[in-house]
């Protein structure tokens, strides 16, 4: 928190986003940063000194009529949220190891919905179910204290962990300018936001990891059905003569996509993904 290097990486990294022209609660907006200004910052954060201004609310409207609510900072904590964010990035998403499961995929670098769609494509054969749920008011919910203890699994530095205090009680200002505090939840529109949300989340995946563990049984599906060999086998040599755009083609994926290559209902397995 003290290099000049990581402010100017955060900055460099944030300066372009959407809605970063916008005034956050000081009435700053991005072109007002200089190295004066990332001096003094690092200077508060050697003191202890740093507090996170309340965030500005505004709302957003949604597809189904309703409104989501977002937080705009001070221009000032938009940058320290990004530092925290690397910081944070470098301990829990490291691409030497990550701390998160390979099968979580929201808000981590190079990861995204369409990431998850190619994994169940590529390795969820024959499924039976997809279940659905949704974390209700999911960043609003989240328990300071809970989250961070969660971050001193892994954190040491109760120095950081203080600034991490301070940026979840930082509080909001509403419509009228009126400041209330923030008594859970991690602030809406905050850069540091998603990152804090998927070290709570991850104890979701870690219960999904027991329940898989304990259910499971049966090593594999019986496999009754050739037909889908034979057509894999024939869009192979379609692929090797270069006919992957011919109408032959597209007939046989469309049957090898239809037809399951093995007992889907196999009363001796259960698999869960």
């Amino acid at each position: 928190m003290y290099k000049e290097d990581v402010y100017m990486l955060a900055y460099e990294r944030i300066k372009s986003a959407p809605g970063n022209m916008t005034p956050g609660s000081d009435g700053t907006t991005m072109d007002g940063i200089s190295m004066s200004t990332i001096h003094t910052i690092i200077q508060e954060m050697r003191t202890e000194q740093f507090q996170f201004k309340p965030v500005r609310t505004v709302y957003i409207p949604k597809a189904n009529g309703k409104k989501r609510t977002l937080g705009i900072p001070s221009t000032r904590a938009k940058i320290v949220q990004e530092v925290i964010r690397l910081l944070l990035e470098g301990i829990y998403d490291s691409p030497n190891g990550p701390y998160f499961h390979e099968t979580s995929h929201g808000f981590r670098p190079d990861r995204s919905c369409h990431t998850a769609l190619r994994e169940i494509r590529g390795k969820w054969p024959a499924v039976n179910w997809f279940l659905e749920g949704d974390i209700q008011a999911c960043f609003d919910a989240i328990d300071h204290g809970v989250l961070v203890s969660l971050l001193r699994k892994k954190i040491r530095d109760e120095r950081f962990l203080n600034l991490i205090w301070k940026l979840l009680r930082a509080g909001y200002l509403d419509l009228q300018e009126a400041r209330h505090d923030s008594l859970a939840g991690t602030p809406q529109g905050g850069w540091a936001s998603p990152i804090l949300a998927n070290v709570s989340v991850h104890e979701l995946d870690e219960k999904a990891e027991e329940i898989r563990v304990r259910w499971e049984r049966g090593g594999k599906r019986k496999h009754r059905n050739p037909l889908p060999r034979k057509l894999s086998a024939q869009k192979e040599r379609l692929v090797k003569k270069g006919e992957t755009r011919t109408k032959e083609f597209r007939t046989v994926v469309q049957r090898i996509r239809s037809i399951p290559a093995v007992e889907v209902n196999d009363p001796n397995f259960i698999g869960i993904n």
